[in-house]
């Protein structure tokens, strides 16, 4: 592996491999019939998009938020704004208009590049009042259904003109993107260049090689530091395939690891126990995969069982694990090319420390539960503009993750709790102290407690108990959260308590 010392960045890399394997597929969609992107393809559609930018007059240090499913234009246009010197915020195109202005209102973002549909859904708040100067509407229809308006314009009206990529010198933030820690509004996390890179770098020390010829199968969405780091920037700096579709629950995995030879993947528990159901009925012998298959589990916990159930379905090796915070990339991970360790998340890659501590801040022994802390240049120093958030979780330069654990002997980490107000429900996260808000906004809701209960799968199951007076009932608080939570973050069971007549003393 090549040291960071030469100040090489993942964008540096790809340039490189667009000039030396310029006919090298850099995507292949599963989701469009013989829909490939060679590197060469790649980056002139990232100079394109940087002609686009360069039309809407972005200057560098702008910020442009990209609010985008996964897909060839989210990628192009990541890499035009990293190669502007302008700051890529990174949103969830899935949230709610609640959800997505709460954000904005954060980020501030001089533009946006969104679909038409996208657009429409929030154009109150892709608005001059938010920071939004303009937005940048995709794939919109020659005649939209409504014209755009004036501080909206469509890529299609822009001249078609290429802008060479600019290449990052030092260390800029590539990446502004948001969490939640319980506290219940969300924090922005802002990652830079060469940390980025080393993240991946400290990764692929722990993997079989990767390189031209490899193709990683791409899943997990972009707009979270998991899918961005190890999907998106991890391949295109080694000169991978990504072989991307939002559809791979509608396919057969076993098929697509085999047909397309993938050396790479990564999934989410929920995923891999939907796979382990649909692979138990399959019929027929097992398929040959590549010999260097790595599947990777993220996002939340995975039971070991799982993990070795997946592998057995396939006849490959069982899912290995990995850790990371949206604050800190991936820091943790399971190696591939060395002894695994049943349940483990693995052990930290180069370039982060790690500490099990007590409640009163004493490292604890091999074998006890203790609350993680970490440290390294992929962990941010803090979130943005966000004092108190900061003094409680980063204290004498360690980040305190809020999840409890215990490491082997052998310094292997294991996942034990979440000590925070928050869970992961469907690889997301979810904050208990934000769903107890919106509750509150009902005018009969006077109290309201969210909690997590797992399942007999151990998959965590979101509740809420609220206590209130007049005619309240389960559908009246569904309906108000379903207005402005996203649909991972709705409870699955609603609890009302009545609240009782206080007694007056005559």
């Amino acid at each position: 592996m090549k040291s960071l010392s030469s100040k090489e960045g993942f964008l540096h890399r790809f340039v490189g491999f667009s000039e030396s394997f310029p006919e090298h597929i850099a995507i292949r969609n599963l989701d469009a019939e013989e829909d490939t992107v060679t590197y060469r393809e790649l980056r002139i559609k990232a100079e394109e998009c940087n002609g686009a930018l360069s039309a809407l007059n972005v200057l560098p240090g702008d910020k442009v938020a990209l609010v985008l499913p996964n897909g060839v234009e989210f990628i192009a246009y990541y890499l035009a704004i990293i190669g502007r010197g302008a700051v890529p915020v990174i949103l969830n195109y899935k949230l709610t208009p609640f959800e997505m202005n709460s954000v904005i209102s954060i980020a501030r973002p001089t533009l946006v590049v969104t679909t038409e549909t996208l657009f429409e859904q929030h154009s109150e708040t892709f608005q001059p009042d938010y920071g939004v100067k303009h937005s940048l509407v995709l794939n919109a229809a020659s005649e939209p259904s409504s014209p755009l308006p004036d501080n909206a314009t469509a890529d299609s009206r822009l001249p078609r003109q290429t802008e060479p990529l600019l290449l990052p010198e030092g260390n800029p933030i590539v990446s502004v993107q948001f969490t939640y820690r319980g506290i219940g509004k969300p924090l922005a996390v802002s990652h830079r260049y060469l940390d980025l890179t080393q993240s991946s770098d400290g990764l692929h020390e722990q993997f079989h090689l990767q390189g031209v010829g490899s193709v990683h199968l791409v899943t997990l969405p972009l707009y979270a530091i998991f899918g961005l780091s190890v999907m998106m920037v991890f391949p295109l700096s080694v000169g991978a395939t990504l072989l991307m579709t939002n559809t791979l629950l509608n396919r057969d995995l076993a098929e697509v690891l085999s047909q397309h030879k993938v050396t790479f993947a990564c999934l989410v528990p929920d995923v891999i126990r939907y796979f382990n159901t649909r692979l138990t009925k399959r019929k027929g012998a097992l398929l040959p995969l590549h010999p260097h298959l790595m599947i990777y589990s993220g996002g939340s916990h995975l039971p070991a069982d799982e993990a070795e159930k997946l592998g057995r379905l396939l006849g490959c090796n069982p899912v290995l694990q990995g850790y990371g915070l949206t604050e800190s990339m991936p820091v943790i991970v399971q190696s591939s090319i060395g002894k695994v360790h049943r349940g483990a998340m693995g052990q930290p890659i180069r370039g982060v420390e790690l500490r099990v501590v007590d409640a009163e801040g004493r490292d604890v022994a091999p074998g006890r539960i203790g609350e993680l802390l970490i440290r390294g240049s992929m962990v941010i120093d803090g979130y943005n503009d966000a004092e108190d958030a900061n003094a409680r979780f980063f204290r004498d330069g360690w980040l305190h993750t809020g999840d409890l654990v215990w490491r082997d002997d052998d310094g292997h980490v294991f996942f034990y709790c979440q000590r925070l107000r928050i869970s992961k429900i469907k690889a997301q996260m979810v904050d208990l102290t934000e769903i107890e808000s919106i509750a509150l906004k009902h005018p009969d809701v006077v109290r309201a407690k969210a909690y997590i209960v797992p399942d007999n799968k151990e998959v965590n199951v979101l509740h809420l108990c609220v206590e209130g007076g007049g005619d309240l009932t389960q559908s009246a608080v569904s309906t108000l959260l379903s207005r402005y939570l996203s649909g991972f973050k709705l409870p699955k069971t609603i609890e009302i308590i009545s609240l009782k007549e206080e007694i007056h003393a005559s």
